[in-house]
């Protein structure tokens, strides 16, 4: 968690200075294409990284026969996508997505040749490796991307960020980890995989376009510079998503995977794990959703000033998605992709018509509106059906999560109060120091005074990891 912190605190910096260095239409047009590149990704994997974290045992010929899957896979990627370049700038009548995306391609080969060594230290749950390779291969190929935004790129910036990006990733983890492939293939060892692999990756397929429609139909009736909106604001509402949720469920899904016969255990791990999120993540949004008007002029400046109305929408949404995205870990470590698959097609539905219904409207505002209604009309069944899995009802969740969103809504609309007392002509920035800080007090406060089970449990944590480091120390010495 505090590798994570730091990994997205550096990678917020950086996208801050781009922020400050490039317009929104630049943002935009790569968004476009990562749409479609984005998608072709989804083959280059197949699930079988997943697969290979979830199956009780695996041998040598898993290991090299998906390797050797993946590398084809990206080959075969490349390609397509590179033939495909007439046809995206086409569609979006924009000539210069053409050697964007030919360039891009590259990026297949590259990310395919990481996959298994990911997945075996993820297995192994070495995360201060992967934390170690996700920190260097940000810091680098940012640092590289705000070199070129200086020396006057432009869009062309981003774009060799995203391949120095993955070609610094592939290179660390093919050094760091110590296995390598042989060339041998197993058709029987990709088959004992393909049941998991094949209805996760027909759940992330259909996943995907149901979470990026709103980018593809945006750019195309919209323009660039409102994707360009739209995904800054959307970036920046995933962060707490990022460093919260996404952080413990690459520890949650290969241990929950492991006493995925214990229901009951399961099920205790996970709601606790699930308020603890909640601890964190509400706040984070409630509190942006209050000063998103002074974060965005501080951080991104005045050209950004549309931002504000859709990031104040999109910070429901991450409350309720901060909780939703780990549900995963019930199906994947109970081994129930298909579950995952079918509700998928039903939620991913939702998400669609909602996308659909607000670029119909005409605004991002509005394609930010219809998709935070679907996301609310979706609670209850995003918790109950996976549920079934582990005897967990909807009420469960309910009661672990209800103190902290009372104590989150306390803390924004006293932060919203205090606004109204601050000098008129105060900086954004001096706001900003000033609202934060008093927020984080006011939640803290009202956290402990009401001693949530969360919060309890959050400190016993700590103190346990704490007192195990001490003791790690004095038997070191």
């Amino acid at each position: 968690m505090i590798a994570q912190v730091a990994r997205q605190a550096m990678q917020f910096i950086i996208s801050v200075i781009l922020a400050r260095l490039l317009i929104p239409a630049d943002f935009g047009l790569v968004g476009m294409v990562m749409v479609f590149t984005g998608f072709a990704g989804l083959f280059g994997d197949l699930g079988f990284g997943s697969a290979l974290v979830q199956k009780a045992a695996i041998d040598d010929r898993h290991l090299s026969s998906v390797f050797w899957v993946n590398i084809l896979t990206g080959l075969v990627l490349a390609v397509l996508i590179f033939m495909a370049a007439p046809l995206i700038a086409g569609f979006y009548n924009e000539p210069v997505l053409k050697p964007i995306t030919m360039l891009i391609s590259v990026s297949f080969v590259i990310s395919s040749i990481g996959i298994v060594p990911a997945s075996i230290l993820r297995r192994s749950m070495d995360f201060r490796k992967l934390a170690f390779i996700d920190m260097v291969q940000i810091a680098f190929a940012g640092s590289i991307a705000i070199a070129l935004a200086l020396a006057g790129f432009g869009l062309w910036s981003l774009v060799w960020q995203l391949l120095i990006s993955g070609m610094a990733s592939a290179l660390l983890l093919g050094t760091i980890c110590s296995w390598r492939p042989q060339l041998t293939f197993s058709g029987r060892a990709v088959k004992e995989l393909l049941h998991f692999s094949s209805n996760l990756t027909g759940y992330n397929l259909f996943n995907y376009w149901a979470r990026s429609l709103d980018n593809l139909l945006i750019g195309k009736f919209i323009g660039s510079a409102g994707l360009g909106i739209y995904t800054r604001a959307y970036s920046t509402m995933l962060m707490p998503i990022s460093q919260v949720s996404t952080t413990v469920g690459q520890v949650m899904f290969p241990s929950l995977s492991t006493i995925q016969a214990e229901k009951i255990r399961v099920k205790k791990i996970y709601l606790n794990t699930l308020a603890m999120i909640a601890l964190i993540s509400f706040p984070m949004m409630m509190g942006l959703m209050v000063v998103a008007d002074d974060f965005v002029f501080a951080l991104f400046g005045q050209k950004w000033v549309e931002v504000i109305p859709i990031l104040r929408i999109l910070c429901l949404i991450g409350m309720l998605q901060s909780l939703v995205t780990t549900v995963g870990w019930i199906y994947t470590s109970q081994g129930r992709t298909d579950w995952l698959f079918r509700w998928g097609i039903v939620a991913g539905s939702a998400g669609i018509i909602s996308f659909i219904a607000g670029v119909w409207v005409g605004s991002i505002r509005a394609v930010a509106i219809c998709y935070a209604v679907a996301n609310i009309l979706l609670l209850y069944h995003n918790f109950t059906i996976p549920g079934k899995l582990i005897g967990m009802t909807f009420a469960e969740v309910a009661t672990r999560v209800s103190g902290i969103l009372g104590c989150a809504l306390t803390m924004g609309g006293l932060v919203f109060l205090l606004q109204g007392f601050l000098p008129a002509g105060l900086s954004p920035w001096m706001r900003l120091l000033t609202q934060v800080p008093f927020g984080i007090f006011i939640y803290t406060c009202l956290i402990h005074g009401f001693n949530l089970k969360a919060y309890a449990d959050l400190k016993a944590l700590l103190q346990e990891q704490w007192q195990a480091r001490v003791n790690r120390e004095k038997t070191a010495c």
